[in-house]
């Protein structure tokens, strides 16, 4: 029996997970991401997320003796390795940690590859900076935060007007989302060049040695801006992929410079790759599973992400062996204009789709909602499966047509 401590917040999924498994965990939940701190729950220390010494403190209250530590959350993945170190766990090292929640130090240490593999970026402290980049890069430019998850803030520039407008704006918003999203971190902004080509991603689990166990599954997205969208949120992530086999096995190959440039060990990893005409580039990659892959690959390949990702918490080696290879989508809605939230157009007929698994509406009627450049986060979560491809192929046509996020400023 293993006893693990989860970091900062956690899944019903997880923990479910854990004791299935017939191991126990203690939760060391965040005080600030906590609605009822008041509570006395079993398995669970309230802890002070505001510093690595608070952490620490909170750690050395924790009752009994631990073989992992797991995160799952973005803003958790250097606590956690804190963590580790603290009780000679196996965990990500503290120097890979730090790379996977900062996208300034994951793009210096990108530089260090054999090989090109991601964009050209920059620190941006001010107007100046913006103007620097731009004048040495063509348009368009990606503005983003360098240690926010969710395509937060993040916008596509396609001029210097844009670029200095979308700054002006981040600048207006960026400490009420950090304070919301992101409250033990400090804002940083940076500027990249923008990749043109299809977005896609995979998933993996790096060894004790640092060795990448890249999943043979690759996921296509479509972001806001694919379906005609002024907002860069992913839409859809869709398995299994359409790409070539060698483009895939180029996919696979960067991912894997990519986790050893960082030096993630005892990690799950999340490769975001931008498939352009001069190959793949890296986005991002986070120290955890891709967002629903838990549910995709449960779906569409038998695959327990969970238990893998417990197991390389121990240090244990990842077995990512699959016995199916159907068909799955998880889309994320967000409304077109920002607006008063008045429905989800044809959710009826949503639900009645032989697809249909899962459907969780975040808004409600009456509800302001916007863009993710904004600050604000999806209206509505869609997952779709079937073992039948043109079943599904239908299916999926069907949301991407009509179904939709319907506000008073589309009326």
């Amino acid at each position: 029996m293993s006893n693990y401590i989860i970091v900062g917040k956690s899944f019903n999924t997880l923990r479910d997970k854990i004791l299935m498994r017939g191991d126990t965990y203690t939760l060391l939940q965040d005080v600030l991401a906590t609605k009822y701190p008041e509570k006395r729950l079993k398995n669970r220390l309230l802890a002070n997320f505001s510093s690595r010494d608070s952490i620490l403190e909170a750690v050395h209250r924790l009752p009994g003796t631990y073989d992992g530590v797991i995160a799952i959350y973005e803003n958790y993945i250097l606590p956690a390795a804190w963590i580790a170190e603290a009780l000679d766990l196996p965990g990500l090292p503290i120097a890979s940690a730090e790379a996977c929640t900062d996208k300034f130090i994951m793009r210096s240490l990108f530089l260090q590859a054999p090989e090109k593999i991601s964009p050209d970026f920059a620190i941006v402290n001010n107007l100046e900076d913006l103007k620097s980049f731009a004048n040495d890069h063509d348009f368009p430019l990606i503005l983003k935060p360098a240690n926010l998850a969710k395509s937060l803030l993040v916008t596509k520039n396609n001029n210097e007007l844009e670029l200095s407008t979308s700054y002006e704006k981040m600048l207006a918003n960026i400490d009420a989302v950090y304070k919301k999203y992101a409250p033990n971190s400090k804002p940083k902004v940076i500027i990249e060049e923008f990749m043109s080509g299809p977005i896609f991603s995979v998933d993996a689990f790096v060894d004790s040695l640092g060795e990448p166990h890249v999943l043979e599954q690759i996921v296509d997205y479509k972001t806001g801006y694919d379906i005609g969208y002024d907002d860069n949120f992913h839409y859809s992530r869709v398995l299994p992929t359409k790409l070539s086999p060698v483009d895939q096995d180029k996919l696979r190959e960067v991912a894997r410079l990519g986790t050893k440039a960082l030096g993630m060990k005892n990690s799950p990893a999340h490769i975001e790759i931008i498939m352009t005409e001069a190959g793949p580039f890296i986005v991002e990659i986070g120290a955890r599973n891709g967002g629903y892959r838990e549910r995709m690959h449960a779906l569409a390949n038998d695959l327990d992400i969970y238990s893998i990702a417990l197991d390389t918490a121990l240090g244990i080696q990842p077995n990512i062996t699959t016995t199916k290879n159907e068909n799955c989508a998880v889309l994320e809605l967000f409304p077109k204009n920002s607006g008063t939230f008045i429905e989800l157009q044809n959710e009826a007929k949503l639900r009645h789709l032989p697809s249909f698994t899962y459907l969780s509406l975040k808004a409600k009627p009456g509800q302001y909602v916007g863009k993710s450049s904004e600050g604000y986060k999806m209206c509505a979560v869609i997952i779709l499966h079937h073992q039948d491809s043109s079943q599904f192929k239908n299916d999926l046509d069907f949301v991407n047509n009509h179904v939709s996020v319907r506000t008073t400023q589309d009326q």
